[in-house]
């Protein structure tokens, strides 16, 4: 066929490209031999074995399959542009190189190839010398205005931290924030950041939302989101600390993260909330900078936001720390600096309303005026926004408690907020496994083995986690009969959540638990299965002082070795912790149920105390007192060890 001769439509490379058929594109191209310029480019490209790298890998997020085949976690069609992309990167390399001639979108996309994809456009342009020169420039002004907007230099990973109130935070979450160059910390506040989450209808059940969220059952997406609307999220709205992690990355490799994170937001993942959540694929997008050592590999059946935290500082790649309060810090901090008058004058002002406490506040100097005021005019913000997120402005309250406070004429004194002794990463790993020793009265003692992939409960090392908030998920325990010399299932723990939540003046937060466990006492005992929730009051007196709790209890019981077998009981429970060293942790409990309809009870007792030895290494013992119907108290003794990673 002469060089001149039009190509029946059949056999039009470019064409077909323009058509979105990037795979037949190629095929043409490659009959026709070395006459085409996509035939050139795909030859230069398949010679430097471009769609084996690391780099091609990650742009893609392929994962070793079967077989030696590769696998893209990627779960959007239309991310791939070839008929077989997401198992064959050899394919979707050459339909991208032919796909970047084609000038117009390819439904569902509004943007052509050559502007959607631009990361691997800007590689493959490095990789390939005569890329330039084979493939059309086109203008891609979308994507010139997101890079001139964000005017990116550095890159922060922002740690809310974990919220039990919230299932899909409950142990954290991880977004970046896009910082510009020499910026003061308080204008950072205006930068976006890149949040992924999954993207939950609003009208799913809480039973469809657990079972989605556990299954894959939502798409995970990117967003760009301005990061105050986040910090307001987290720390106003949901009472969360917030830790920033500035990361140590270079321009280039913040830029490559960028136009990576530009390709991803038209696609999408099936989102888990164990695996792949949003710390794992926040890793996966960092990884792109990172292809011969993808940092998400070190994670598998379960991501943890504050182990990919620790990630990055082994891998040297966080230069700097800074904590951020949430809102309830805060007003408690200036709670703090208050006498105890000025104290209740802002509380009659929060019952009474503002012209209650007019004359007792204006005999106060200006400056302590201003604190009490101060405290208001936060507080009234809060429960704002606590009662409505998306309110905007400023309530009638907060106007007239605003406009007093401007004729004063001093200036606002921040908060005195002092930040925890130690950030999130330098705590006890999340997962555990111990070795615990048992000896029960008239039963044979007894080794137990533990694993728990996960959280935190209040007997661990407290450093760096909330010492008012326990969540243990999967706890399972393998005991050993030292008399009859066979092992058994002693425990599994499906679900533990506990938050004691002291009152004060200011809030009067209720506290809470609930647990869904299996446990088996010895070798010969029958199972019982145990559904509990309780909720109830906590009390501290000072940050280092004991906090007392006292709990209604309710539980639903499946014990095949009892009279009735399923029972319905209830109770109530009231004990104290308390940390009054560094590192040594103590606890009393009682707790009392009775079952409904029926005589049956169960009283108790249980003393423990929990030693750190180290960051990762604890010693535990527990002496607890069991009082059942027509038996003799009975008494169990234990001992042991836990280590953490």
């Amino acid at each position: 066929m002469a060089a001149d001769t039009p190509l029946p439509p059949s056999e039009d490379w470019l064409a077909a490209s323009q058509e979105g058929r990037y795979d037949d594109a190629v095929d043409i191209a490659t009959r026709l031999g070395s006459h085409t310029p996509l035939t050139r480019i795909l030859l230069a490209s398949a010679e430097l074995k471009l769609a084996d790298t690391a780099q091609w890998r990650a742009f893609l997020h392929y994962k070793p399959a079967f077989s030696s085949q590769w696998l893209s976690q990627v779960d959007s069609e239309h991310f791939f542009l070839s008929e077989r992309g997401k198992t064959d990167p050899e394919s979707e390399l050459a339909a991208t190189l032919a796909a970047f001639y084609a000038t117009d979108a390819k439904t569902p996309l509004r943007l052509s190839a050559y502007c959607r994809f631009v990361a691997r456009r800007y590689w493959l342009a490095e990789q390939l010398p005569d890329f330039v020169g084979q493939v059309p420039e086109q203008p891609c002004p979308e994507f010139d205005r997101y890079v001139d907007y964000l005017d990116a230099d550095s890159l922060t990973m922002i740690f809310p931290t974990s919220h039990p109130n919230s299932p899909s935070s409950a142990f954290g979450h991880t977004l970046l924030r896009i910082d510009k160059k020499d910026q003061r910390p308080e204008s950072r506040l205006l930068n976006m950041s890149i949040n992924f989450a999954a993207e939950v209808p609003p009208d799913v059940s809480g039973a469809a939302y657990a079972i989605g969220g556990l299954a894959g059952g939502f798409p995970g997406k990117f967003r760009l989101l301005p990061y105050h609307m986040k910090l307001r999220e987290y720390g106003q709205i949901e009472n969360r600390d917030t830790w920033e992690y500035s990361l140590d990355l270079d321009k280039g490799r913040v830029d490559l993260v960028l136009r990576h994170a530009y390709e991803m937001l038209i696609s999408h993942y099936d989102y888990y909330f164990f695996s792949e959540n949003c710390s794992y694929h926040l890793l996966s997008l960092l990884g792109v900078a990172y292809p011969d050592a993808p940092l998400n590999e070190h994670f598998g059946l379960w991501t943890i936001p504050v182990d990919t935290i620790r990630l990055l500082n082994e891998q040297n790649l966080i230069s700097d720390v800074q904590f951020v309060p949430s809102a309830i810090r805060t007003l408690r901090a200036r709670r703090q600096q208050l006498e105890d008058t000025e104290g209740k004058l802002a509380l009659d002002a929060l019952e009474n309303g503002l012209d209650s406490i007019d004359n007792p506040l204006s005999q106060l100097s200006p400056e302590r005026q201003a604190a009490v005021l101060d405290l208001l005019s936060d507080y009234e913000r809060y429960n704002r926004l606590k009662t409505d997120p998306s309110a905007l402005g400023t309530s009638g309250r907060e106007r007239a408690i605003l406009s007093r406070r401007s004729k004063l004429g001093v200036k606002t004194e921040l908060a005195n907020v002092t930040a925890p002794a130690t950030s999130p990463d330098k705590g006890h790993g999340t997962s555990r496994v111990g070795l615990q020793y048992h000896r029960q009265d008239k039963l044979p003692d007894t080794i137990e083995f533990q694993f728990r992939p996960a959280y935190h409960d209040f007997r661990d090392p407290s450093a760096a986690f909330d010492d008012k908030a326990a969540i243990e998920m999967g706890l399972i325990g393998i005991a050993q009969d030292l008399e009859a010399d066979r092992a058994f299932l002693r425990r599994f723990t499906l679900l533990s959540i506990e938050s004691i939540e002291p009152r004060g003046d200011f809030f009067q937060p209720v506290s809470w638990h609930t647990n869904l466990k299996w446990e088996r006492p010895h070798s010969d005992a029958r199972h019982e299965f145990t559904f509990n929730t309780g909720a109830g009051l906590a009390f501290q007196a000072s940050e280092n002082a004991p906090a007392v709790f006292v709990f209604g209890e309710s539980d639903l019981v499946d014990a095949p070795g009892l009279e009735d077998r399923r029972q319905w009981r209830v109770g109530a429970s009231a004990g104290v912790q308390w940390e009054p060293v560094n590192r040594l942790r103590m606890g009393l409990e009682l707790d009392y149920r009775h079952q409904v309809g029926n005589h049956y009870y169960e009283a108790g007792a249980e003393g423990w105390l929990g030693i750190a030895l180290a960051d990762n290494w604890s010693l535990n013992v527990d002496i607890e007192y069991v009082k059942l119907p027509n038996v003799s108290t009975t008494s169990r003794l234990s001992a042991g060890i836990r280590t953490y990673f």
